[in-house]
């Protein structure tokens, strides 16, 4: 599974929909139906609201549920991709 980091930035439609005391719940079965697994989510103060890590199989998976999220709760994000210490150093060359 890849990780992903989505910082979220919430809108009037972001707010209006935290009303709705199921939401949360909702949002977590959405990302489960649709492949993946929320490891962690913050509130965060500053230039986003919220970050959220997942893990998936593929980029494609997060692009959808991304997707289908701000399309039903409205909000805006930026997504990337997590390369865990592990994996960075198979990519980076070596040292040595």
């Amino acid at each position: 599974m890849a990780t992903f980091v989505v910082l979220g930035k919430w809108t009037d439609r972001s707010f209006e929909a935290m009303k709705d005391p199921k939401a949360c719940e909702e949002i977590k079965k959405i990302v489960k139906d649709m492949g993946a697994d929320i490891k962690a989510w913050y509130m965060l103060m500053g230039q986003y609201d919220e970050v959220c890590i997942l893990e998936a199989p593929d980029a494609e998976i997060v692009a959808r549920i991304v997707i289908a999220l701000t399309m039903k709760y409205g909000g805006k994000s930026e997504t990337l991709r997590a390369f865990s210490e592990e994996e960075a150093k198979k990519i980076c060359p070596s040292q040595g």
